[in-house]
């Protein structure tokens, strides 16, 4: 009996003993906070590529849409014939007017 509670007195000291040494600091050597870590940049990562990507499809629809139209708009004016602009007339030369008209004075 003696013999087993001193084994059992014995394995709980070493059972303790090797619980402890566990690396229990809060810096980044610790290997549970170093997995945290790293899966919190893997999810971060992932939101930032999702929102990157959406973005980007995004405008790449504007710039085809806008190609798309700009394409219509260009084959629809080569089809429309439009006038030719018509040319500048000649320039008259000055416009003189006569000083046939007299200043009358403001009655109030």
């Amino acid at each position: 009996m003696i013999r087993f509670k001193m084994y059992f007195c014995l394995c709980m000291i070493v059972y303790l003993s090797a619980c402890q040494q566990e690396d229990n600091s809060l810096s980044i050597n610790n290997l549970r906070i170093r997995r945290a870590v790293e899966k919190k940049k893997e999810v971060y990562a992932t939101q930032i590529l999702e929102v990157c990507r959406r973005d980007i499809l995004t405008r790449a629809d504007l710039y085809v849409d806008s190609l798309i139209t700009a394409e219509i708009n260009f084959q629809l004016s080569d089809s429309i014939v439009f006038p030719p602009k018509p040319g500048k007339p000649l320039w008259p030369g000055p416009i003189i007017i006569s000083d046939t008209i007299r200043a009358r004075p403001i009655n109030r």
